[in-house]
């Protein structure tokens, strides 16, 4: 008789959306990665667009469920996550989030039944009054406190205790190689040319239109220069006014959302990231991954620097001349692309053993669960 194999424990992931960016890259780095046999993801999520994560997720055997925005209908959003909650008998409900808005809806997985796990991705967010209500509220919502780093922790958590769990990357996928380089510059015909970019969402937070400054500057000194901003969102209309302002279009190039970012920084020789406040961003460990230098802004958190002469921060502060001073340097100096792969993994961004490790955590809540 052949043994009867259970059915794999499903766990819910809350989220705002399923588009490509950090959030979104670091759970479906975990998901690929966990054995699904034993656990699968779904994702309860209020927005979807094109390009996002859904077939994959699906294909893999997960499911979506698209609720109301908790911000525009909270009383509905509620409701609905505690019906699914307990309709589907899920035993754990993660809530990944920037802010603390979102506690109501650990609350609604609660009396549905589940354990709630908060997951702070950020160490701060526009919207703090807010925030700090609901923070008030996590001791009570949230079962398990789970930050990226000791400073989203502390945004999110305040006094309370909390496990930091590193946003952790497929180290062998981003590794430097030629034939990525070979790719990327026969499409865009780079040959000869210093290339400079960034990858990131166009939101706020990711300071695009400092970075069209630097641009300004470096294409002002290199004329071998060509810059991209590698992603897209909502603020892509300020980016476009801001090209022309700087009389830049048809110089910078806007790729749109790519599924070759690996490709991408390979083929860069330097990564330009100006950000006005982050968690802990997962581009810039797999930079590090790839070996491709970065210049950083002094807003985030240096524990994102994980290797060796290949992260420099700088003020955003400063003229963005500053910046492509220094960018040009660099991209015509730094010829090492090698990867610090032991480095990155002894700090705990190497996915396949954070995977082995969500494994084992989840076994535990259940077995105190009384699964």
């Amino acid at each position: 008789m052949e043994e009867h194999l259970a059915a794999p424990v499903r766990i819910l992931n809350i989220v705002g959306a399923m588009y490509p960016g950090g959030i979104e890259n670091f759970i479906m780095n975990l998901y690929r990665h966990i054995d699904r046999s034993r656990f699968q993801f779904d994702f309860c999520i209020h927005q979807e667009r094109e390009g996002d994560y859904r077939p994959e997720i699906e294909a893999l055997g997960g499911r979506v469920y698209c609720l109301p925005r908790l911000t525009r209908h909270p009383a509905q959003n509620l409701r609905e996550i505690t019906d699914l909650v307990a309709r589907e008998h899920y035993p754990i409900v993660i809530r990944h989030t920037a802010n603390a808005l979102i506690a109501p809806q650990l609350l609604a997985a609660k009396r549905g039944g589940a354990i709630t796990i908060c997951h702070s991705h950020s160490s701060t967010d526009p919207q703090v009054f807010l925030h700090k209500i609901g923070r008030r509220m996590m001791k009570r919502a949230a079962d398990v406190r789970i930050a990226c780093t000791p400073e989203a922790g502390k945004w999110m958590y305040g006094d309370l205790d909390f496990t930091v769990i590193r946003n952790a990357i497929d180290i062998d996928a981003f590794l430097y190689q030629k034939e990525r380089t070979r790719a990327i510059s026969e499409e865009f015909s780079l040959a000869g040319k210093h290339v400079y970019g960034h990858v990131g969402n166009f939101f706020a937070a990711k300071n695009h239109l400092y970075l069209l400054k630097i641009y300004r500057e470096i294409l002002n000194r290199d004329p071998d220069a060509v810059c991209f901003c590698i992603g897209d969102g909502e603020c892509r209309p300020q980016i476009e006014q801001g090209i022309r302002d700087l009389d830049l279009a048809g110089k910078v190039v806007l790729t749109g959302l790519r599924r070759d970012v690996p490709d991408f920084l390979s083929a860069l020789d330097v990564l330009l990231f100006p950000s006005t406040y982050e968690g802990l961003p997962l581009t810039l460990i797999e930079a590090q991954a790839a070996g491709l230098p970065s210049l950083i802004s002094d807003r985030i958190t240096k524990s994102v620097i994980l290797t060796e002469g290949v992260v420099e921060q700088r003020s955003i502060d400063e003229d963005p001349a500053l910046w492509a001073e220094r960018a040009i340097e660099i991209a015509k100096s730094h010829t090492d692309r090698t990867c610090q792969r032991e480095r990155i993994a002894a700090a705990g961004y190497d996915v396949t053993a954070l995977a082995r490790w969500y494994e084992t955590f989840f076994d535990g809540l259940l077995e105190k669960r009384g699964r």
